[in-house]
């Protein structure tokens, strides 16, 4: 939910993975012949005003500054003059914090939470942007990082599909101030602000965070979570996880499947978005008796009991032990589990010539990477499925999968984090004929 991460000398998220301002048909480099002078460059704190053109992964507006230089913006919208101060100034790039909106989109609206805007909860970067133009907004996203990163021309990206707007959360992790009160990270900054209520949690969860209160002094992260049965609230999740609260095992329902999920082990904080995860997953897996898939990152199961109960033989790989726990007791009797890593599992299938018909991999936010990719293209048949949470890294495992011969058949954005700006993306690969 907050936003800890440091500034880094890149556009954000990754160093390349900014999109491209849309207006005129131009990118981001613009020609400047030899006797055109060259605006002063602005320095830190220094204000400007500024037209938006574009969106950038990661929920930032873009636009030009005086010399030329592109300048990220929170809280803008494309389309939008505003006054921006200048607060991290770097070779061909900038990031402007919003000072005043001059000429505003028709999208603009309200944000409904109080600790939303520049210097605030770093959790949301879209409440004051209208549904439609943000659905719209993060597909381009989406196309943009297939293109640019996938290299990809003219991808197929479905309409973004909604999974809640607000109160759709059933997980939260806070970070914990001095005094014990569980906060969220500043916009763009390690410092803390202290939330007593946030919009995105769902009722129940919203609760138990009331009820796990604000005396955790010396602690550096509580969590809480709830699910379709049970509840639970843990010290140091990212640490020696503690369950100080509720239960240490829960219970999950997905589009009729019931999961065992410990306490320590990762599910989809978004119910709704999970079923459409799976439902989108089946669909593009298209598995039947006698088929075999092969579920990578499988987590507790989720997409392998979905697959099971399609017909499939079904082989997960996991390697956190409690989600390993969790998924033999999910897939008992529907499917094997391999504790291991991704990478030495798809090396073993390949030293055994071991193939499947469908290879569905969900993995973390940095990606699966070249060698992993490389592993999935020589041991799928039919169909590889990538669950993706960021869509930089599925554009750069799109090329690499691109070249080992699949092509993208079509890619779903799910709106899986509302208003946070991060984008989640099914997408199904086929072997090029």
């Amino acid at each position: 939910m907050g936003d800890g991460r440091k500034l880094r000398r890149s556009p954000p998220n990754s160093s390349r993975s900014w999109t491209k301002i849309r207006g005129g048909g131009r990118g981001y480099h613009r020609a400047v012949s030899a006797s055109t002078p060259t605006p002063p460059s602005p320095r830190a704190d220094e204000r400007q005003t500024v037209t938006l053109h574009g969106f950038a992964h990661g929920g930032e507006a873009v636009g030009r500054l005086d010399d030329g230089r592109a300048v990220f913006v929170a809280h803008g919208i494309p389309g939008e003059t505003v006054r921006v101060r200048i607060i991290a100034e770097h070779k061909r790039w900038c990031r402007g914090e919003l000072l005043e909106v001059v000429s505003a989109s028709h999208d603009r609206v309200q944000p409904p939470c109080p600790y939303f805007g520049p210097g605030q909860c770093g959790g949301c970067r879209l409440q004051h942007i209208a549904t439609d133009r943000r659905l719209a907004l993060l597909r381009q996203v989406v196309v943009d990082q297939l293109e640019r990163l996938g290299r990809i021309s003219n991808p197929v990206v479905a309409e973004t599909v909604s999974a809640g707007h607000y109160g759709y959360r059933t997980r939260a992790r806070f970070a914990v101030t001095d005094r014990g009160a569980l906060a969220f990270r500043r916009h763009g900054s390690h410092d803390l602000i202290a939330v007593d209520r946030c919009l995105l949690l769902d009722d129940r969860t919203q609760l138990l965070r009331e009820a796990a209160g604000d005396d955790w002094a010396g602690r550096e992260e509580v969590e809480v979570r709830t699910a379709a049965h049970g509840v639970t609230v843990v010290v140091d999740p990212a640490g020696r996880p503690t369950v100080a609260l509720g239960e240490r095992v829960l219970a999950e329902t997905v589009d009729g499947l019931t999961f065992r999920v410990s306490a320590t082990s990762f599910f989809q904080s978004n119910r709704a978005g999970a079923m459409t995860l799976l439902r989108l997953v089946r669909s593009y897996a298209r598995c039947a008796p006698g088929d075999t898939a092969l579920d990578l990152y499988a987590g507790v199961g989720l997409f392998a009991a979905g697959l099971a109960a399609d017909g499939a033989a079904v082989t997960a790989v996991e390697s956190h032990p409690s989600s390993v726990s969790d998924a033999r007791y999910n897939l008992r009797a529907r499917g094997d589990v391999l504790a291991a890593p991704v990478a030495t599992a798809l090396g073993q299938f390949q030293r055994e010539d071991r193939r499947f018909d469908v290879v569905v991999l969900d993995p973390p936010r940095r990606g699966a990477g070249e060698s992993v990719i490389s592993g999935v293209a020589a041991v799928a048949r039919r169909s590889v499925v990538v669950v993706a949470c960021d869509a930089a890294t599925l554009g750069r495992d799109a090329a690499t999968l691109q070249a080992h011969g699949w092509s993208l058949r079509e890619a779903v954005p799910v709106d899986q984090f509302a208003q946070t700006g991060h984008v989640e993306v099914v997408a199904c690969f086929e072997r090029l004929a």
